[in-house]
């Protein structure tokens, strides 16, 4: 909660003594001084209204996040649940801002005059704020240099430059004070840096075209180098391609190309290094082959090597594959089996099979957004953390970054792949619990035969002309357990039964190009048309991009076109509940259309 901006003068700032309670704490970074402003005002009888509110003011405007690499919001909230988060620059009055700032050139110590400064420049837009931030900034850098905690210095040191960049012409005198310290800190190095201030420095020298290129990329690559002979080759890695930026900047084309080169094969020797470590063997290995495989292709003259590097990524993929390990726990489903396995059963084939279509349906998506919600609180780092989805053969076929807290798209490659995941774990149960025991009920009861099948289906409005006896052979082989006919027909025909439930509930036929040829449409196009979302509904849409077409889900029409799925693999929960659908459908359809006269066009099942 805000303080009382009415109580916040700068008398009552003043009577505070704010650097006096700060006086011995160690380090001096406004975090630090945050936690301690927090542990006095738990004292609240120490404190008068006015001198408690600045307190909360102080608290505020110290716990605040610098980002110096965002300019146009240098701050962010300390913490943000929900539509509730911490105090930013903007929510405190300019009036306010604008009042304190005579105070808040007085503090002795640069890190909070710093801080205090910068928040009424971005919050109260104070030109000569501005300028007394970007002095003060640098004396706190100089104060917080160190080579293994460098942080400190690289975000103070940019956001002053940053600050003296958005004044122009009146900040460039500022501007290249900043630029000069952050040179001279890259030549005090020497490239001997341990860790990654060279490259922070060296990132704003080339940004701003300040210092000579060819002299950074001298030290790039010393810090490259240093960094191989520690075996540390992902920075390694980072400081090629630093030396190949610089060397850009100077026009060394060569120079630059045989930096590139290196920095890819840094990256080979990280994935030869991780493959025999514990814990990581070919996966990782893997994962980084295919960075140094991808940074070798845009290296100038790296082609051949990456062809060479591409060949061992396969085999790697191949072997990575057999190092997967599956977990379990034990849950006992019994009733569960039972009821769906009554549900069918002791009936007509014909009841027993719409008892069968009718097991369960799709989850809505905001149940499956509300799991992925649920699912992040409990393991909120596993979720910020980017991850590689690998086909059958091991092979990455996209790349998902981290989730973040209040999406809602289901859209968004985040949180669509963590719906997509979560809707096919509840697949698996379903398949296994529900469905596979009726479908054996059934096929206890009645063994279908191609007669049967047909009887329920032929009267579908869904099924394209042709495709009767497709339809009908892949049902009858899936109601007998041969999925590994019924996973290479199933894929194709669900999308034959889409493409004309989509057509029919009048989406648009083939695309007619400029020169006078049609072009289908692709299943893609076709689940994302509002005909396919009146046929489906939201949530069945959703599970058909899923199970079908999107290399963030289960893709199993493109996997089974492609020769992509193993044998072994059709006999998955996967091909089972796409086999279930796609009876479900025509059976659905059919039986409504003998019943309703004449058939509405696109029902739902």
């Amino acid at each position: 909660m805000l303080p009382d901006c009415m109580l916040i003068t700068p008398d009552a700032l003043q009577a505070l003594e704010l650097e006096k309670l700060l006086q011995h704490v160690e380090p001096r970074r406004c975090f630090d001084f945050c936690q301690h402003l927090i542990s006095l005002r738990r004292e609240p009888d120490r404190w008068p209204p006015a001198q408690a509110a600045c307190l909360d003011f102080a608290v505020q405007v110290t716990e605040m996040r610098l980002r110096p690499e965002e300019p146009s919001e240098p701050f962010g909230p300390m913490f943000q649940f929900g539509d509730r988060r911490s105090a930013l620059p903007g929510d405190f009055s300019k009036e306010m801002l604008v009042d304190i700032h005579p105070w808040a050139s007085t503090l002795q110590d640069a890190e909070l005059r710093a801080r205090f400064l910068d928040v009424i420049w971005v919050g109260g837009k104070q030109f000569p704020a501005a300028k007394e931030a970007v002095t003060a900034y640098l004396i706190s850098a100089e104060h917080l240099l160190h080579p293994e905690h460098w942080t400190d210095f690289a975000d103070r040191l940019e956001r002053a430059v940053r600050i003296a960049a958005s004044l122009g012409r009146s900040g460039k005198e500022l501007q290249d004070l900043a630029l000069a310290k952050a040179l001279s800190v890259v030549r005090q190095y020497g490239g001997a840096d341990p860790l990654y201030l060279t490259k922070q420095l060296t990132q704003i020298l080339l940004e701003f075209r300040f210092g000579d290129a060819v002299e950074l990329a001298k030290y790039s690559a010393i810090a490259a180098q240093g960094a191989e002979g520690e075996s540390n080759f992902r920075r390694a890695s980072d400081y090629f391609g630093l030396a190949a930026d610089c060397c850009r900047a100077a026009a060394l084309a060569d120079d630059e190309g045989a930096y590139r080169r290196a920095a890819a094969e840094s990256l080979v020797k990280e994935a030869d290094a991780v493959l025999g470590q514990p814990g990581r063997g070919a996966m990782a290995a893997a994962s980084m082959l295919s960075s140094a495989v991808q940074a070798m292709r845009q290296a100038p003259g790296g082609k051949e090597r990456a062809d060479e590097l591409g060949r061992r990524l396969i085999d790697l993929q191949e072997q990575a594959v057999t190092e997967l390990e599956s977990f379990s726990t034990s849950v006992d489903v019994t009733a569960e089996i039972q009821a769906a396995s009554r549900r069918v059963s002791s009936k007509p084939f014909s009841d027993a099979v719409m008892a069968f279509c009718k097991l369960t349906r799709p989850p809505s998506l905001e149940a499956l957004r509300s799991q992925v919600e649920q699912q992040a609180r409990v393991a909120p780092l596993s979720h910020l953390m980017p991850t590689e989805v690998v086909n059958a053969q091991g092979r990455v076929v996209t790349k998902v970054p981290g989730f973040e807290g209040g999406m809602t798209d289901p859209a968004v490659p985040a949180l669509r792949w963590r719906m997509f995941h979560c809707a096919s774990m509840a697949r698996s149960i379903t398949a296994g619990v529900v469905i596979e025991p009726a479908r054996k009920a059934i096929l206890h009861e009645h063994a279908p035969a191609r007669a049967d099948v047909m009887s329920l289906t032929r009267h579908s409005p869904w099924i394209p002309e042709g495709h009767h006896e497709s339809i009908t052979r892949a049902l009858v082989a899936g109601f007998h357990g041969d999925m590994l006919l019924a996973g290479h027909m199933v894929p194709m025909q669900l999308e034959a039964v889409i493409r004309q439930a989509v057509e029919l509930a009048g989406g648009p036929g083939p695309m007619l190009k400029p020169d006078g040829t049609q072009e289908e449409r692709t299943l893609a196009a076709l689940l994302d048309s509002a005909e396919a979302r009146h046929a489906f509904g939201a949530a069945g849409v959703f599970q058909l991009q899923d199970l079908l077409a999107e290399p963030l889900g289960s893709n199993l029409r493109n996997q089974v076109a492609h020769g992509l799925v193993p044998d072994g693999a059709f006999f998955s929960p996967d091909f089972l509940y796409a086999w279930w659908l796609l009876l479900r459908f025509v059976v659905v359809t059919a039986h409504i259309a003998r019943t309703r006269a004449p058939a509405t066009p696109g029902p739902q099942p």
